[in-house]
């Protein structure tokens, strides 16, 4: 392969290479990959490498070099090899190394993710907002249940900058949904992390949602899709994928923890996105 330099964003640049990389790396981690078309892997796999090269940017900004301690990096590696059923390390060195997967490339996309979320928490932390009283009053206030709700969720995330482009996208999206399937559309719109793992959020207990969102999800049934909802750094649209009933052991003092976790993730990822979308829009990108 003729090795082309495709995109200069600062002194960082995207080559065709790294674009063939990539895409090996999505079909890897993301079988919804393998089924779609030469342009449209071509083009997620490029804002793919976008977003890791702006992350690495700023990153570098307050670092000397991109490094994190070995316990992270494996524990995140081995979070996810199991997403993609693998059952230990080694067996994932081999797979790898099988499927001629560029090992420092993959190593390097970790690491980014890592460093990002720290930078992302050490910038924002202080201002989340937690109301402890609040979610205390909020749990006792309910009637606790032998069983307890949970949902699997989904999400594609976006931004526009003004109505015309809104209602564009929004329609492209849901075009796309309807003949492609919603992980594929994820893969291809979604601004968020998630959008490697075709838009997946995971089981989430229903009660540690906000309320408004909580009545979107109520309205809806299995399979069904939100309309967009705004927030601080775009939309997101949910879509619910299953529901069950798990039993549950209250206790107070964990319950009240459980919700401050998930609140305090949920702020730190509009913070994430906001940052994210500051500074692609600062930033020169040639060869768009």
């Amino acid at each position: 392969m003729e090795n082309k330099i495709l995109l200069k964003i600062d002194n960082e640049i995207i080559t065709s290479v790294d674009i063939f990389e990539e895409i090996k790396f999505l079909k890897i981690f993301n079988p919804e990959a393998n089924n779609l078309s030469e342009s449209e892997l071509f083009e997620i796999s490029k804002n793919s490498i976008l977003r890791d090269i702006i992350k690495k940017i700023e990153i570098m900004n307050f670092v000397d070099e991109l490094k994190v301690e070995d316990k992270f990096l494996l524990s995140l590696i081995k979070r996810k090899y199991l997403n993609i059923e693998i059952d230990s390390f080694e067996d994932f060195e081999n797979y790898l190394n099988k499927n001629n997967l560029n090992v420092k490339m993959i190593t390097e996309k970790f690491t980014i993710e890592i460093m990002w979320n720290d930078l992302v928490y050490q910038k924002f932390n202080k201002k989340i907002i937690i109301d402890k009283d609040k979610i205390e009053k909020e749990i006792l206030q309910n009637p606790q249940k032998d069983l307890q709700k949970e949902i699997l969720l989904s999400e594609i995330v976006f931004s526009v900058n003004n109505k015309d482009e809104f209602k564009d996208k929004y329609e492209k999206i849901l075009l796309d949904i309807e003949n492609m399937g919603f992980k594929k559309t994820a893969l291809i719109h979604s601004n968020s992390d998630t959008a490697s793992n075709g838009g997946l959020i995971g089981w989430v207990k229903k009660d540690n949602l906000n309320k408004s969102i909580t009545k979107i999800i109520s309205d809806l049934q299995p399979g069904q899709l939100s309309k967009p909802i705004r927030t601080s750094s775009g939309f997101i649209m949910l879509k619910l994928d299953d529901e069950r009933e798990q039993k549950l052991e209250f206790n107070l003092n964990d319950k009240i923890q459980e919700v401050i976790r998930f609140k305090r993730n949920e702020q730190l990822n509009q913070f994430s996105n906001m940052y994210f979308n500051k500074l692609k829009k600062n930033l020169m990108i040639y060869g768009l």
